[in-house]
C-alpha cells in the first residue's frame, strides 16, 4: 500500500484522459489493483513500481474501452463554451497550473480537446497520456506497453502532430486563430 499511495493521482488522471466511459473509472483502478497485488509476487523489488502499476493500469483501460465500445452509449453536456476554454487557455495563471497540475486543466477543456486524444489510435493515446500526465520516459512506456523503444517515439510525434493539426483546425473554425496567422 506503502507504494500504491504516490500514484493515486497519476493513475486517476490517466484512467480519466485513456477511458471512453467517466464512469469506469473506479472500476478500472479498482481491477487494476486487485491484479497487480494477485500478481505482486511477479514483482521484483528494486525495479520501477511506477511503470509496473500503470501497466496493469493500461491493460485495464484497454479491456474496459473495448467493451464500452460493444454497448451504445452517448455524451454528456460540456459545461464549458468554446469561448470559455480558449480564454482560460489564454490566461496566464492557467499555464502555470498546467506545468504543475495537468489534470486540473485538462479537466477543464472543451470537448474539442478530449475529442481529439479519444480520437488517436490506442497506441499513440496511450503514449501522449503516458509522457504527459505520467511523465514517463520512452523506457518506461516501451515495458508498460510491451512495444519497441522506436515505436513508443514515433507514436508520440505523430500523436503530437495529430493533436496540433485537430486544434489548429478548430483554432481556425471557431475563429480564433485568423488566416493570415496561418499563411505565416
Amino acid at each position: 500500500m506503502r507504494l500504491l499511495e504516490p500514484l493515486q493521482g497519476a493513475l486517476a488522471g490517466y484512467c480519466r484522459r485513456s477511458l471512453h466511459d467517466r464512469n469506469a473509472i473506479a472500476d478500472v483502478l479498482q481491477s487494476a489493483v486487485a491484479n497487480s497485488y494477485c500478481d505482486f509476487h511477479l514483482y521484483a523489488e528494486g525495479t520501477n513500481f511506477r511503470a509496473w502499476m500503470f501497466q496493469y493500469v493500461h491493460f485495464e483501460i484497454q479491456n474496459a474501452n473495448r467493451k464500452h465500445e460493444r454497448t451504445s452509449h452517448f455524451d454528456l453536456p460540456v459545461e464549458l463554451s468554446v469561448e470559455d476554454v480558449w480564454e482560460l487557455a489564454l490566461a496566464e495563471p492557467l499555464f502555470t497550473t498546467l506545468i504543475q497540475a495537468p489534470d486540473q486543466v485538462l479537466d477543464r477543456c472543451d470537448q474539442e480537446l478530449a475529442s481529439a486524444v479519444l480520437e488517436l489510435p490506442p497506441l499513440e493515446r496511450a503514449v501522449i497520456l503516458l509522457r504527459s500526465i505520467g511523465e514517463f520516459k520512452y523506457r518506461e512506456m516501451s515495458d508498460i506497453l510491451h512495444v519497441p523503444i522506436g515505436t513508443v517515439m514515433s507514436c508520440l510525434a505523430r500523436a503530437r502532430i495529430r493533436l496540433r493539426q485537430k486544434l489548429t483546425q478548430h483554432g481556425y473554425a471557431s475563429g480564433w486563430l485568423k488566416q493570415e496567422e496561418r499563411q505565416a
